[in-house]
């Protein structure tokens, strides 16, 4: 029997961590949004089909190939997680002078939300920090925290393809998301995540000098 076993205490992780950072504008939400303006609500929900195959294809390549490289290299996996908090970092100060508005286009497929998924650098940040290094190890591991991630990240795509739904009963040619108390909260709960990383990586580091 194999030793791994996924707890309450990884569901509840990668729920929690896998939602704020699905939560964040981003390509692939932006298409989300763009199409819930353009075509509706009922007809941008087959694009959310289209990003969870591609989420879930992406975070395992991801996932098998940095498993297989630190088998060998264990310094990647610091190397790794400071390239994460310095995407996270940059992703902050990104939202935080987020000004855009957006006008509906009315192209989006399920292809180009694929693609834009597929090369999305959140799933990196799911492959490499929020998923246990078990779940690539034991298939008892690694269904439940994808059947885990799939549970929280329909919900947030549905909530951006309603949001753009809203968009589009107004004026049709609306800001992605309110530059006020929401834009900059996001912004700051990012970089304090970001700050968790570096935290980790120095605490360990200076554990092991």
């Amino acid at each position: 029997m194999s030793d791994p076993m996924f707890t309450t205490a990884n569901f509840l992780y990668i729920a929690s961590v896998s939602a704020l950072i699905l939560a964040m504008p981003g390509p692939t939400n932006t298409l989300l949004f763009s199409s819930g303006v353009a075509r509706g609500f009922t007809r941008s929900l087959v694009l959310v089909a289209a990003e969870l195959v591609a989420y879930l294809l992406s975070i395992s390549c991801w996932g098998f190939l940095l498993l297989k490289l630190l088998q060998d290299q264990a310094w990647i996996a610091t190397v790794l997680k400071l390239g994460a908090a310095c995407y996270i970092a940059y992703l902050s100060l990104k939202i935080w002078k987020f000004e855009k508005s957006l006008t509906p286009e009315t192209s989006i497929t399920s292809r180009h939300v694929f693609v834009t998924t597929l090369l999305n650098p959140k799933a990196f940040l799911f492959a490499s920090f929020v998923m246990p290094p078990a779940v690539f190890l034991d298939t008892s591991m690694y269904f439940p925290a994808m059947g885990t991630f799939a549970l929280t990240m329909i919900p947030v795509s549905i909530g951006w393809c309603m949001l753009g739904q809203i968009a589009r009963s107004g004026s049709g040619r609306v800001p992605l998301i309110s530059s006020g108390v929401m834009l900059r909260g996001a912004s700051l709960v990012l970089c304090f995540f970001s700050a968790s990383i570096l935290y980790d990586v120095v605490h360990k580091a200076w554990l092991h000098a």
